[in-house]
């Protein structure tokens, strides 16, 4: 197994909507390690994932992957403006003349206020990978909620050596959340959504200890 330090940098705005408040949805001040790990998978091909007609996501399906990516956390970034969205009636190429008919009885209910992050935001996150596993870097992967961002993934070099974890991906895919806790000399949750569970300030080596065994 090996632990790859690499940098996220965002080349468009990104928008993933993890926080919906009064002034609208807000994008999270972190990547998801889910959101990194399929982006990539989504290019390179590894696994074929897709289901037409799937009603709800099956994360356990990246257990057959041979990499894993940390939870990217933020090294600098700076947000949008507040946009105002419509959810279109022709994203299918052409007018849905009932949704049209329909809009009528709840005029604007389609408007929403939106906040990204802009282009040039860097993060910083690790790739957990089998020793026969390579990915020539730089790498370039769409993020965000409509994969309307592209972001650069290079070799960091000023990594700090301490990474953010996901507990829902421990649990869910890897089956090792409680054995990770109990490993573990420091360390404190964060919770952002139902999916993403932060846990923050594990080092390199322990790490190395939490996934020992998955990515031989």
């Amino acid at each position: 197994m090996k632990i790859l330090p690499l940098r996220v940098k965002l080349l468009s705005p990104m928008f993933n909507y993890c926080r919906v408040t009064t002034g609208g949805a807000i994008t999270s001040d972190f990547i998801g390690d889910i959101a990194l790990t399929y982006a990539i998978n989504r290019v390179r091909k590894d696994r074929n994932f897709y289901e037409e007609f799937r009603r709800k996501p099956y994360y356990e399906e990246l257990r057959g992957l041979d990499y894993y990516f940390s939870v990217g956390k933020p090294i600098r970034y700076d947000m949008t403006g507040i946009y105002t969205r419509n959810t279109l009636f022709n994203t299918d190429g052409f007018p849905d003349l009932d949704a049209i008919m329909s809009s009528g009885k709840t005029l604007f209910k389609n408007y929403f206020k939106v906040q990204g992050i802009q282009p040039e935001g860097e993060f910083s996150t690790c790739l957990i990978c089998k020793d026969s596993f390579t990915l020539d870097l730089p790498f370039t992967i769409r993020l965000g909620t409509g994969r309307e961002c592209m972001a650069l993934i290079d070799f960091d070099k000023d990594f700090d050596g301490n990474l953010w974890l996901n507990a829902f991906t421990l649990k869910t895919v890897f089956g090792n959340l409680q054995t990770t806790i109990q490993s573990l000399k420091s360390y404190y949750f964060e919770y952002k959504l139902e999916n993403y569970i932060l846990m923050k300030n594990i080092s390199t080596e322990e790490v190395k200890s939490i996934f020992s065994g998955k990515f031989q």
